[in-house]
């Protein structure tokens, strides 16, 4: 049985066991060259490969905090919608 070339088509590239979207601060900090850019984008470093050690994405990350910031109940209804056309009596 062959294994599939596409099977690490969407494993996110790593440097150093930190994804590659990491280091995108760099380049902030390239186009506008002072100290506290260089601390920010090292510091952003840090964070990624604090977050990559306990198994976290950025991307994962983010789903975690909206999902928090979203609530528990969902509404398969905008806001809207419900106040317009559903009948409360």
């Amino acid at each position: 049985m062959s294994v599939s070339i596409w099977r690490a088509a969407s494993m996110t590239p790593k440097l150093f066991g930190i994804p590659c979207t990491a280091f995108l601060p760099i380049f902030g900090w390239l186009f506008h060259m002072r100290w506290w850019t260089l601390y920010t984008a090292v510091g952003t470093i840090v964070a990624f490969a604090i977050l990559n050690r306990f198994g976290l994405t950025f991307t994962v990350l983010y789903r975690k905090t909206m999902s928090w910031l979203r609530g528990r109940r969902i509404y398969a209804r905008p806001w809207w919608y419900r106040n317009r056309f559903q009948d409360w009596n």
